[in-house]
Formats: C-alpha cells, sequence, structure tokens
C-alpha cells in the first residue's frame, strides 16, 4: 500500500499544477465528461468521483479528486482538466491480467497457490499490479529456497519462481 501512494505522488503534485494553469482557477461543474475507458465503466468512475454536476471546484477538489481515482487502483494515469463548463477526466487503465501459468511447482499444490493468488488479486481478469506479481514472486522464491537446501547447505542455482503472467492492454 505505501509503494502505490509513493508511486502516484509525483502524478498527484503534477496534474494539479496542470489544471490550475489551463482553468483560470475554480468554476461550477456544468458536466462532466470521462475519456479513456477500456474496460472500467463510466459509473465506476462516477462512484469514485467525489465531484458532481453543479460542484464549485477549486484546487483542493481536484487533488481530492486525484487521490479519489488514483486510490481506486485501477489507473496509470488520471488527468482533470477544464473544458469550458465541463470537467473532463482523461484517464489511462492499468492492464488487466490475460492469464498466468504456474509451471515447475512440486513443493505447494497448485490449488492451494491459486487460491492464494486469487487472495493477493492475482486471477484472470483483475487489474494487473507488478508490485504484487513482484512481491509474490519473492516470497515464493524465499519459500522455494528454504525448501531446496542441499545436505552440504548451499542452495541450486536453478530455483525460479513459478509463475508468468499475460497482460491485456
Amino acid at each position: 500500500m505505501r509503494l502505490k501512494l509513493l508511486a502516484a505522488l509525483p502524478a498527484l503534485f503534477a496534474v494539479p499544477a496542470v489544471f490550475a494553469q489551463t482553468t483560470g482557477g475554480e468554476f461550477t461543474v456544468g458536466d462532466i465528461r470521462i475519456e479513456g475507458l477500456q474496460r472500467i465503466s463510466e459509473g465506476t468512475v462516477y462512484n469514485y468521483l467525489p465531484v458532481n454536476i453543479g460542484d464549485r471546484v477549486d484546487q483542493r477538489r481536484i487533488e481530492e479528486s486525484l487521490r479519489a481515482l488514483y486510490g481506486t487502483g485501477f489507473f496509470r494515469d488520471v488527468e482533470l482538466r477544464r473544458d469550458g463548463g465541463t470537467l473532463v477526466v482523461a484517464v489511462r487503465e492499468r492492464p488487466s491480467i490475460e492469464s498466468f501459468t504456474i509451471t515447475g511447482n512440486k513443493d505447494i499444490k497448485t490449488e492451494d497457490l491459486e487460491k492464494s493468488l486469487r487472495d493477493v488479486g492475482l486471477a484472470r481478469g483483475k487489474t494487473f499490479n507488478q508490485s504484487t506479481l513482484d512481491e509474490v514472486e519473492r516470497f515464493l522464491t524465499d519459500q522455494y529456497y528454504s525448501r531446496a537446501s542441499t545436505p552440504s547447505g548451499s542452495i541450486p542455482r536453478s530455483r525460479s519462481c513459478p509463475i508468468t503472467a499475460s497482460r491485456s492492454p
């Protein structure tokens, strides 16, 4: 969670500055237009967006909106801009998991591994998060190394993480 927040900080500071420079300050939202959606529904964005038609929008509300939309984990990029009386929400979605393959698994039951992966959000159709996959890979690698030490105490060099994920754009 802390890594997600740190990764989003540059965007949280950069985008509001762009909004302030191009909008001329606060305004009343006459309409909301959402651009860039591929899999996520407009309704989902509206549910997380803390601004409605008729609201007065200022820098604080823009920052609040950015935090809310980035906080969903659905988007890799979010931009808010003004087009007349319309608040334009431009997003770039994170990729979703198209499939994943578990190979070379001997020590952990495949069903148990698949359930654990689903529990941490790695399942077909879920939003792909590279840091989650990296954490799972590190954990599994540690588990395999801890189980694979030889009588001499050395660790075989041929051990690798048994999971690969395919992403859809």
